[in-house]
């Protein structure tokens, strides 16, 4: 049986997609890789806050026209000023993170927002949540669908596929 595995690769964060792959895996591809690894087929998508490239039929969340009402207000009135106050304490930090200016839930509210996008990830067979602002949107899917596999990071996906999702072959 070699059945294909649908992976959404998913980045939450306004870094480049393509830098964060080539940082992550050299030249290397991370379809190329995935598949290598497991022995599969992989179709790889990806849902990112910033366009790529590489992946230029990806699903892109992050424009200004796709802002929500809540995200301009909290612009508007200074939140984001003091976001970054806070950043510069652990304290802070931990504030910040649990309020709506957040990178993650920011992420998950421009998600929730794109039709394709939450039908990519109700399609994937495995979420890889690239960076961690990338963590509450493969959290969130996978609640509503527990059948789907999720992962952090590129470097334990590719150890996790090696051994999970690798073709047994019987004699």
């Amino acid at each position: 049986m070699n059945s294909s595995l649908q992976v959404v690769a998913i980045i939450g964060s306004p870094t480049d997609p393509d830098q964060l792959f080539r940082s992550a895996l050299g030249g290397d591809s991370l379809q190329e890789e995935l598949a290598k690894a497991s022995g599969r087929d992989v179709r790889l998508q990806v849902v990112s806050w910033s366009p790529s490239e590489k992946f230029p039929q990806g699903v892109v969340v992050g424009t200004a026209a796709g802002t929500q009402a809540m995200d301009r207000v909290l612009s508007r009135i200074g939140a984001v000023r003091l976001q970054g106050v806070l950043q510069k304490y652990p304290a802070g930090r931990l504030l910040n993170s649990l309020g709506p200016l957040d990178q993650s839930r920011v992420f998950w509210r421009a998600v929730q927002k794109r039709e394709d996008a939450v039908s990519v990830l109700r399609s994937a067979d495995v979420l890889v949540a690239v960076d961690l602002a990338a963590v509450r949107t493969a959290w969130k899917t996978r609640q509503n669908n527990p059948s789907v596999a999720a992962y952090y990071g590129l470097a334990s996906t590719l150890k996790v596929f090696a051994t999970r999702f690798a073709q047994t072959t019987s004699s």
